[in-house]
């Protein structure tokens, strides 16, 4: 019988080509990708729009939204609302994702999101907004979890990271895109209400196209072999692969997948047995884990700790009040603050690309600790900037110009290192028995985060106006001593390394099983093989007697 680590050798010798080469020459994969990075470009865009309507003349000329455009505190909460939808749309979406599939939680986000995107366009009066806000904060949320998740099970080990890593890029993509278009419907009317709804209802396409892309794409095969559905998956896996089911290359990779479903069974059997019928409770059960000893609680306060810190890096209150803040700096009116926010978009879409080809070669806590310090550098400027001349920046032009420059700069130094190397963090850090829970609570602690910095924001700019800058300045530089003294590097680490960076036994013992599970199957396997060539032996010499 092979050993089971042969069996990876194996399959990787007979797979194709790896990264993004691969994912497009996986067309199949490539299709699927596209549709479902609607999600991610829904994400980004709604980060973006709604900023983009509080700038507009003809949003602050409607009588009902006079308190929002008046009330620092107020507008906060309508901004953060956002958050908090999405803090608990990250948290149901693991009970959603395993009891509907990811396929169909994927469909219920674009819906929500389409609810969301009418009430915020149509909206007649602060409480439309507040519960459209909060509906495609819900949505998001789901999606920024139910997506990623459903890519990385549907590709192949070799193009898997290309395949999560557009997730990153469409909500880069969706921000800048969302800048433009607010930019460019400003140009409708100081009066007309279409030039800040039109923005807001543009939100509805992506989320329209992934909702009705979502009845043409498989289940993921993982999500069947968990349901029992185990010919189904072996069906799609081939459909998903172009190949077909008899193909070595599949079984091999099939044997993979059903041994990672079984393990996830085995191991909540094995811990929780009170909760096995009862999914929602084994969903908190599971998060109760993450603190149950010393070594995963460590685990547990690196990934949180890495989405706290994040966020109160400031890059959401950049983000969410980009046209706010150039305003403030007297650059030429609302339409050249929306120019100015339209590059913010483009620096943090393009500073994307270099993370996805140096994160494994230079590894996660560099480009982290180099990140940060270059967004703590720009903070430094701008703050300092702010205090000098922000009650004189129409007498000095250079001055607020140099502000702009230095928070495009901090932008792209975010979008290389603390944007898309948190998410790959905490998802490595965990063991196996403990990754979904602990992925899930990270995001939902970067959801919260970003709730509470979205609210307090507004009012931050007008009492502490540039103490703002030096606020989040203090948390980027913990962030950073957190990367030099707290993080480990991830890079290349396995399981059993993982284990002894952190001193516990929980790698090991998941490995262990896994190890066990996956020589079970190939027993079975082979035992499987033998009957049916014994089969197809004894009708062969039937055959022969009756001739």
């Amino acid at each position: 019988m092979q050993d089971v680590f042969d069996v990876d050798a194996r399959r990787q010798k007979l797979a194709g080509p790896g990264g993004i080469t691969g994912l497009l020459k996986a067309k199949r994969l490539f299709g699927i990708c596209m549709l479902t990075a609607l999600g991610g470009l829904n994400y980004g865009y709604e980060q973006g729009a709604y900023s983009q309507a509080l700038v507009m003349a003809s949003f602050n000329h409607v009588d009902s939204f006079h308190r929002i455009t008046h009330d620092p505190s107020f507008k906060g909460w309508t901004v953060a609302v956002l958050g908090l939808g999405g803090w608990f749309g990250s948290l149901v979406n693991g009970y959603c994702c395993d009891r509907f599939s990811r396929r169909w939680s994927i469909l219920g986000g674009a819906l929500v999101c389409l609810l969301g995107a009418a009430l915020t366009a149509g909206a007649m009066n602060p409480a439309m907004i507040f519960v459209g806000r909060f509906a495609i904060g819900a949505a998001v949320g789901s999606m920024s979890t139910a997506v990623p998740t459903y890519n990385s099970e549907i590709s192949s080990a070799e193009v898997r990271g290309a395949m999560v890593g557009t997730w990153q890029l469409s909500v880069t993509l969706g921000i800048m895109i969302s800048y433009w278009i607010g930019f460019g419907s400003n140009y409708i009317s100081q009066t007309n209400s279409l030039a800040w709804r039109l923005p807001l209802a543009v939100q509805a396409i992506p989320a329209l196209g992934l909702a009705v892309g979502t009845f043409f794409i498989p289940y993921s095969p993982r999500w069947l072999l968990q349901k029992g559905r185990d010919d189904e998956a072996l069906r799609v896996l081939a459909y998903l692969r172009n190949r077909d089911p008899a193909d070595e290359l599949i079984r091999l990779e099939f044997l993979e997948i059903k041994a990672d479903a079984l393990f996830e069974q085995e191991t909540s059997a094995a811990r929780y047995p009170e909760y096995i019928d009862r999914p929602f409770r084994l969903q908190v059960a599971k998060m109760m884990s993450l603190l149950s000893t010393w070594p995963m609680f460590k685990r547990t306060a690196i990934t949180c700790l890495m989405m706290f810190f994040q966020q109160m890096s400031g890059i959401d209150a950049i983000v969410y009040y980009a046209p706010t803040i150039f305003q403030s700096l007297g650059l030429g009116g609302t339409t050249v603050s929306l120019l100015a926010s339209g590059v913010v978009g483009i620096s943090m879409f393009l500073a994307t690309f270099p993370s996805l080809f140096i994160m494994d070669k230079l590894g996660r806590r560099p480009l982290i600790i180099i990140g940060g310090l270059g967004m703590s550098f720009c903070l430094v400027i701008v703050g300092a900037l702010n205090a000098r001349f922000e009650d004189s920046y129409e007498h000095h032009r250079g001055a607020a110009w140099a502000a702009a420059v230095f928070i495009w700069v901090y932008i792209f130094n975010f979008g290389y290192s603390w944007g898309p190397v948190s998410w790959v963090v905490i998802s490595e850090i965990m063991p196996m028995s403990a990754r979904a829970p602990g992925t899930a609570l990270g995001a939902s602690t970067n959801w919260m985060v970003n709730f509470a910095v979205s609210l307090f924001v507004p009012p931050m700019l007008e009492k502490l106006r540039w103490g703002t800058y030096i606020f989040f300045l203090a948390f980027m530089l913990l962030g950073v001593a957190y990367a030099v003294w707290i993080l480990p590097e991830t890079r290349n680490v396995s399981l059993e390394a993982m284990d002894r960076v952190f001193k516990s036994n929980d790698a090991t013992h998941d490995a262990e099983t896994m190890h066990n599970i996956m020589l079970r199957l190939q027993a079975q396997s082979q035992a499987e093989r033998a009957d049916k060539e014994k089969e197809s032996s004894s009708l062969q010499g039937s055959e022969s007697e009756q001739v």
